[in-house]
C-alpha cells in the first residue's frame, strides 16, 4: 500500500485497454495549483487591460497634445472664397402655391379631410399608450408644447387629406395663389419698445408670418416628396432608400477624435440657442397624448425606424423597430407640399427662457419687482421652479420621494441634459440679478417696467454672446467680416432689411444645425475646481437627470466640467452612446430590454418626413456644378449655396471631395449618389479653414444667422427708436461675456477663461472672475433712457 501511495498513477487491471487512475489527493493539489496559476495570469491580464482603458480615457479627455495627428484642424480645406462670391442671404427658390377656384370644391375636399380625421381619432382609441419610462415617451413629451400646436396639427391633417382628395379628382380648376394678406398691423404699435413673445410684428411688412411662432419653417428649396405632397422621399430609381439605422451604423460609427481647441460649452450654447429659435411640433393624438408606433394598428403619422437582423445592438435585445413620429403638418388653405410647424419664434429673443407666448411668460413671472419665479432648496440654493407632474417625461419616483423634482422653464426641453438645465438656471438667476439692480437704480419703476427692461437686456446679451463667441467658432473670420456677422465695436448697426425673411429654414432645423450632435463626447468631466478632483460621468447618465443641481456643488461641477471638457471633432462620427442608447437608462439596462433611441437614426429619419433635398442638387437649368467650376457669379447665387460643393457626378467625385475614409462609405449603402441624405453627406465634408464645419453646413448655417441679424427689426445694435438702446447702454452690453454670466450666477466659480467655448491657450488663460468686466447698469437710470439716440 505504501508503494501504491508513492506512485502518481497506476494501471487498472482487468481492462481490455490500459487505463490510468489518478490519485484524488494529488489531482486536487495539482488542479488547485493550476487554477491559482491561471487566476494569477488572468488577474495580471485584466489589470493591464483596466490600466490601459483608464489611461486611454484619461488620455482622450485630458487632450494629450499627441492626439493632434487626429485633430480635424490639421485637415482644414480652403473653399471659403466660393462663399465670398455669393449674394447674402441666399435667395430661396419658393414653391408656387396652387389655389382652388371654386369654394364649394374646396369645402367638399375639407369634408373628406374631416372624415379622415374622424377615422384617425377612432384608431387612436384602439392603440396602446407609451410607457412613461421609455426614451420614446420622453422624446415626444418634450415636443408637445401646447394645446395650440395640437389644434393646428389637426387642421394640418385635414388640409393635407383634402389636398390628396383634390389631386385624385379630374377637372378641378386651379390657379396660382395671390400674395398672403399682411393682416391688421395697427396692433403692432404696442410692440414698438418691447418685442412680442411670439415674434409677431417684428417685420412690419409681414407682421404675422416672418419669424412668428406656430408658422411653417421656411424652405430654401421646393420639397421633394415621393408623391409631390406628403409621402417621404424615395431613391431616384423609385426604390426605397437604405434604412436610417443601416446608414447610422455604417457611416456614423463610433470614432473618438477630440477637437482640442474647443470645449463642451460650445455644444451647450448651441443647444440653448437652438431651443430659442426652433421647436418642431410633433404629431400627437386628438387628446394631446403621445403616439405609440411599432404596433399592429400603426398610426398614420408613424414613420418607424426598422432594425435589421444584422444590427449589433438592438436586434440582440429583440428590438426590431424604433419609435419615430412624424413632425406635425402645418395647416394650409392651398395645394402645396406638407410643411412643418415651428412652435418657437425664429428670432433670438429669449423665448427659451420666457416662452413663445405671453401666457407662458405669465406662468413663469413672480410679479414682484420684475422677477421670475424660483425655488429655494433646503440648502439655500436658488433653483428653477419645480415640475411636480409625474408624467412630464423627466421626474422619477425615487427622487420625488426625497423632495427632488425636475424643473419648469420657458422651454419644455430644459431637463433634457444636465448642462442644458444648468444653462437655464444661470439665465433665470441673471434675470433676477438684473431686476434687483434696476430696482435699486430706479425705485419708482413698477413690476412690468422692470421685467420688460430686463428681458430686453437679456435678449441683447444672448444675441451678443451668440455672434461674439459662438459664431466666431463656427464661421471663419473672412466670411464673418464679409457678412458683418461680428458685433460692432462701437456705434449702431444699420444693416436691417425689412425684405429679409428671418424664419428658420427647414434644412437648418432638421439637418445643418444638428451638427452639434457630432461634438458630444461619451464622457464629461465634473470638477470641484478647475484642475483637481476630477470625476467623469457618462453622457447617458446626464439625460433627463438634473437632480445633482440640488447638491451643494452640483451646479458648479456641471459648469466647470463643460468649460474644461473638449468636444469631439465635428465629423461624420458619433460616440457610441448616441448611436446605441440615447436614454436615461444605463447601457446595461438597455441590454436588459429597455432600449434607447439612436440620435443619428432620428436625425436621418427627420430628413425624410421633412423632405429635405438630397445631398446632391441640380441648378434650375438642370446642370451640375462640378468642383472645377470657379466662376460662381451673383446671377447663379440664387441657387442654394451647397449645390456648388456637393453636386457630384459620381461616387468617385464624392470620395475626392470629402475625406477619403468618410466618402468611401456611402457608395456601399446608396444605389445612387443623388440619394445621399443631406445630413450624412454634409457632415462628411472636410471643415473649412477657420471654422469647424464643411462648406455645405457652413453655408446653410451662415445663411440662417445672416437672416437672424439683418432680418431682425429689434436687433440689439439697431438704431431705430423707440426700442433702440442708447449708445452708452450699447457700450455696456458689449462687455457681456458668457464667462461673466457664469461667474455672476454660479455658486462659487471664481475663475474661468474669458472665452469659455474655447480651451485654455496663451491668449485665453484662466482669469479671476473679479477681473472680468460686467455692464454698468447705472446707464439705465431714468432720464438716461433716451439719451444718445441718433
Amino acid at each position: 500500500m505504501s508503494t501504491e501511495n508513492s506512485e502518481t498513477t497506476r494501471l487498472l487491471s482487468g481492462e481490455s485497454q490500459p487505463r490510468y487512475l489518478m490519485q484524488p489527493t494529488i489531482v486536487q493539489q495539482r488542479y488547485r495549483r493550476l487554477k491559482r496559476f491561471q487566476c494569477c495570469l488572468c488577474t495580471i491580464f485584466l489589470s493591464a487591460v483596466v490600466a490601459l482603458v483608464v489611461f486611454a480615457v484619461s488620455y482622450s479627455i485630458n487632450n494629450n497634445a499627441e492626439i493632434n495627428n487626429l485633430d480635424p484642424l490639421n485637415t482644414r480645406v480652403n473653399n471659403t472664397g466660393i462663399l465670398l462670391t455669393l449674394s447674402w442671404p441666399i435667395t430661396d427658390r419658393k414653391q408656387e402655391k396652387t389655389c382652388i377656384n371654386h369654394e364649394n370644391v374646396w369645402q367638399e375636399a375639407l369634408k373628406f379631410g374631416s372624415e379622415a380625421l374622424f377615422k384617425r381619432d377612432k384608431l387612436e382609441e384602439k392603440i396602446p399608450t407609451l410607457d412613461v419610462n421609455t426614451p420614446s415617451y420622453r422624446h415626444q413629451k418634450t415636443f408637445l408644447f401646447s394645446n395650440r400646436s395640437r389644434i393646428l396639427s389637426r387642421h394640418g391633417f385635414i388640409s393635407e387629406n383634402a389636398q390628396k382628395y383634390l389631386l385624385g379628382k379630374n377637372n378641378v380648376s386651379l390657379s396660382t395663389c395671390n400674395e398672403t394678406k399682411k393682416g391688421n398691423i395697427s396692433i403692432c404699435q404696442e410692440f414698438e419698445i418691447y418685442q412680442s413673445y411670439d415674434g409677431a410684428c417684428n417685420n412690419l411688412n409681414n407682421p404675422f408670418l416672418y419669424g412668428v411662432a406656430y408658422t411653417p419653417f421656411r424652405r430654401a428649396l421646393p420639397a421633394v416628396y415621393a408623391d409631390g405632397l406628403s409621402e417621404p422621399r424615395i431613391g431616384v430609381d423609385g426604390k426605397q432608400l437604405p434604412l436610417a439605422r443601416t446608414v447610422s451604423l455604417l457611416v456614423h460609427r463610433p470614432l473618438y477624435r477630440n477637437d482640442t481647441k474647443f470645449t463642451v460649452m460650445l455644444a451647450v450654447w448651441g443647444q440653448f440657442i437652438d431651443h430659442d429659435i426652433t421647436a418642431t411640433a410633433l404629431s400627437q393624438t386628438g387628446l394631446g397624448k403621445n403616439i405609440p408606433c411599432c404596433t399592429q394598428n400603426e398610426h398614420p403619422d408613424c414613420y418607424s425606424i426598422l432594425i435589421s437582423k444584422s444590427d449589433p445592438f438592438y436586434y440582440e435585445c429583440n428590438i426590431t423597430c424604433m419609435q419615430f413620429v412624424r413632425s406635425a403638418a402645418a395647416p394650409s388653405d392651398t395645394i402645396e407640399p406638407r410643411q412643418q410647424l415651428n412652435q418657437a419664434s425664429s428670432y433670438i429673443d429669449g423665448s427659451v427662457i420666457y416662452g413663445s407666448a405671453i401666457e407662458i411668460a405669465n406662468t413663469l413671472r413672480d410679479f414682484q419687482d420684475g422677477k421670475l419665479k424660483t425655488y429655494l432648496s433646503e440648502n439655500n440654493k436658488t433653483l428653477l421652479p419645480l415640475s411636480t407632474d409625474p408624467n412630464d417625461g423627466c421626474n422619477r419616483e425615487e427622487q420625488n420621494k426625497i423632495g427632488r423634482y425636475c424643473f419648469v422653464t420657458g422651454d419644455q426641453r430644459a431637463n433634457e441634459n444636465l448642462h442644458l438645465t444648468s444653462m437655464h438656471l444661470i439665465w433665470v438667476r441673471q434675470h433676477n440679478y438684473l431686476a434687483s439692480e434696476l430696482k435699486n437704480i430706479n425705485p419708482n419703476w413698477n413690476d412690468d417696467k422692470i421685467f420688460e427692461e430686463v428681458r430686453k437686456i437679456i435678449i441683447a446679451q444672448m444675441q451678443h454672446i451668440t455672434y461674439n463667441e459662438f459664431i466666431r467658432v463656427i464661421v471663419g473670420p473672412s466670411l464673418r467680416k464679409k457678412l458683418n456677422l461680428n458685433p460692432k465695436k462701437r456705434g449702431y448697426f444699420t444693416g436691417y432689411d425689412k425684405n429679409i425673411d428671418a424664419s428658420i429654414a427647414n434644412n437648418f432645423a432638421a439637418a445643418s444645425f444638428r451638427f452639434g450632435h457630432t461634438l458630444i463626447p461619451a464622457m464629461f468631466k465634473l470638477l470641484d475646481n478647475n484642475s483637481i478632483n476630477e470625476e467623469y460621468i457618462q453622457m447617458h447618465k446626464m439625460l433627463f437627470n438634473p437632480y445633482s443641481l440640488y447638491d451643494v456643488k452640483g451646479l458648479d461641477r456641471s459648469l466647470r466640467g463643460a468649460i474644461n471638457t473638449s468636444i469631439e471633432a465635428s465629423d461624420t462620427y458619433f460616440n457610441d452612446e448616441l448611436l446605441f442608447c440615447y436614454s436615461r437608462s444605463t447601457l446595461l439596462s438597455c441590454w436588459g430590454g429597455g432600449g434607447g433611441d439612436s440620435v443619428t437614426c432620428v436625425n436621418l429619419n427627420n430628413a425624410l418626413p421633412c423632405i429635405l433635398k438630397a445631398y446632391k442638387l441640380k441648378t434650375e437649368t438642370g446642370q451640375f456644378f462640378s468642383e472645377e467650376d470657379s466662376d460662381m457669379t451673383v446671377e447663379t447665387s440664387n441657387i442654394v449655396c451647397f449645390s456648388k460643393f456637393v453636386s457630384f457626378l459620381s461616387f468617385i467625385n464624392l470620395v475626392k471631395s470629402v475625406n477619403m475614409e468618410r466618402g468611401s462609405k456611402p457608395k456601399n449603402i446608396y444605389l445612387h449618389v443623388d440619394d445621399i441624405d443631406l445630413y450624412s453627406g454634409a457632415i462628411s465634408e472636410e471643415p473649412l479653414e477657420g471654422g469647424i464645419l464643411g462648406p455645405t453646413f457652413t453655408c446653410l448655417v451662415t445663411d440662417q444667422f445672416v437672416r437672424l441679424k439683418r432680418g431682425d427689426r429689434m436687433w440689439y445694435e439697431n438704431p431705430q427708436k423707440p426700442h433702440a438702446f442708447t449708445l452708452d447702454q450699447l457700450k455696456e452690453i458689449r462687455l457681456t461675456t458668457l464667462a461673466k454670466i457664469i461667474c455672476d450666477n454660479s455658486d462659487s466659480v471664481d475663475q474661468v477663461q474669458l472665452y469659455v467655448m474655447e480651451r485654455i491657450h496663451e491668449s485665453n488663460k484662466y482669469t479671476p472672475c473679479i477681473e472680468i468686466p460686467r455692464p454698468d447698469l447705472t446707464k439705465w437710470k431714468d432720464g438716461d433712457l433716451t439719451r444718445n439716440h441718433i
